[in-house]
């Protein structure tokens, strides 16, 4: 596997080419030109052609210099620096521009040449194409995994078997999040996800939040983990359930800027996954692309459920595989089968002993792809171990009155 990152404000914690023209005294057009370009109002080759144009005359030893003192996040660093074979950046700026910074990083590094004579820089030789680096790369068998966070990253991120959209220093441009795996705006988020990538995974549960679905029988209009219980949106009970929990993740689709939004006013180092298929497919695949990449065993949990908070700690607290049932409450709903021994025996929609709620906890070992759902993919393992929990799921209307007036007294 290779992990391929863009420079600017996804390994530096401050854009390049602002730094340089401060120094150099030419701020205003170097700042509006780069604005453009990573908002995509501008082409990328465009505005780069225009800024070596700005830029040229000044010496490339004192550029190369200055770009040295660029802070880097120091996370990120740290993960190259333990994975410098597998690590490359790919970069639009000049290499000659960047030769100390490529030297501080420690990789592989790919960027735009010049013709540099008389130590100024007189004719541009080529543009990097970033989606070249990646095809390389996968001609020669390798798993690549895009870093990145403007409008010229997005060839690169159609290209890769993995993309990650990265917010550290400003939010991605917004055409990336029509085509990236995962939206990551926190520097300690995607260093665990980079790190569980390479099988270095961290202490207890991944939790599966899967909100990409766009609550038709809800009858609202939205997404149901925006849906207003009690003073709060679903979600934001939710987020207060797991605020405990180190790696969160969130499936989104149907209004995912929103989401997006939402969950950011309670904590910023959610993994926001992405099904763009959200339309097509149930929560099965919604499932199995929030946990594919996670920890070995992951928590699964429907965005339209809410379990009372003292089951909420026993589920995280349980280890190995199970399912959670609950007293039949809801309509149309699915129902489980159990033995003797709690255990549930099979699902059925025409009735049961108990109501098949979720949420339910699988090892990545027999996760497998589901356009279904997820009691689908739990099938081929039953019999598996149940737990009964106090769990109440919104799926119409009635569902949603009876469990605003259910969590009203519930201390989170």
């Amino acid at each position: 596997m290779k992990f391929l990152f863009d420079l600017d404000g996804t390994v530096t914690s401050k854009e390049t080419l602002p730094i340089i023209s401060e120094h150099f005294g030419c701020t205003e057009q170097i700042a509006e030109l780069t604005t453009r370009t990573v908002a995509g109002n501008v082409p990328f080759i465009e505005s780069f052609i225009r800024r070596v144009n700005i830029l040229g005359k000044y010496s490339v030893k004192e550029t190369s210099d200055l770009l040295t003192q660029v802070p880097l996040y120091s996370g990120v660093a740290k993960f190259i620096l333990d994975h410098p074979e597998d690590c490359i950046i790919v970069t639009g700026n000049l290499t000659c521009w960047c030769e100390g910074l490529f030297k501080k990083i420690g990789c592989q590094c790919y960027g735009s040449t010049a013709e540099v004579v008389g130590d100024e820089v007189v004719k541009l030789k080529t543009i990097l194409r970033k989606e070249q680096i990646v095809d390389q790369y996968k001609a020669l068998g390798e798993t690549v995994v895009f870093i990145g966070d403007g409008n010229n990253d997005l060839e690169a991120m159609r290209h890769a078997n993995i993309s990650i959209a990265a917010g550290l220093t400003h939010s991605p441009a917004q055409s990336l999040m029509s085509i990236c795996d995962y939206v990551i705006f926190n520097e300690n988020a995607l260093v665990r996800q980079l790190r569980q990538l390479c099988g270095e995974y961290s202490s207890g549960k991944s939790v599966v939040i899967s909100c990409a679905g766009i609550g038709s029988r809800l009858g609202l209009g939205l997404t149901k983990a925006l849906v207003q219980i009690n003073g709060g949106s679903l979600i934001s009970w939710q987020l207060k359930l797991f605020k405990d929990v180190e790696d969160l993740r969130l499936v989104i689709g149907f209004q995912g800027t929103e989401i997006i939004e939402e969950v950011r006013k309670y904590r910023d180092d959610v993994i926001f996954c992405y099904n763009h298929r959200y339309f097509e497919t149930k929560t099965g695949a919604s499932y199995f692309l929030g946990a594919r990449h996670a920890n070995p065993e992951t928590l699964e949990w429907d965005g339209d459920l809410l379990v009372h908070p003292d089951d909420v700690k026993i589920l995280l607290e349980t280890s190995g595989e199970f399912i959670c049932y609950g007293d039949i409450t809801s309509e149309d709903t699915v129902c489980v089968r159990v033995n003797e021994n709690g255990e549930v025996l099979s699902f059925s929609r025409d009735g049961g002993d108990y109501e098949w709620t979720g949420p339910a906890c699988m090892e990545k070992k027999h996760l497998t792809y589901s356009s279904q759902n997820v009691f689908n993919m739990f099938e081929p393992y039953c019999p598996m171990r149940g737990i009964k929990v106090r769990a109440y799921d919104i799926d119409t209307y009635n569902d949603y009155i009876r469990v605003s007036e259910i969590t009203k007294d519930w201390i989170l």
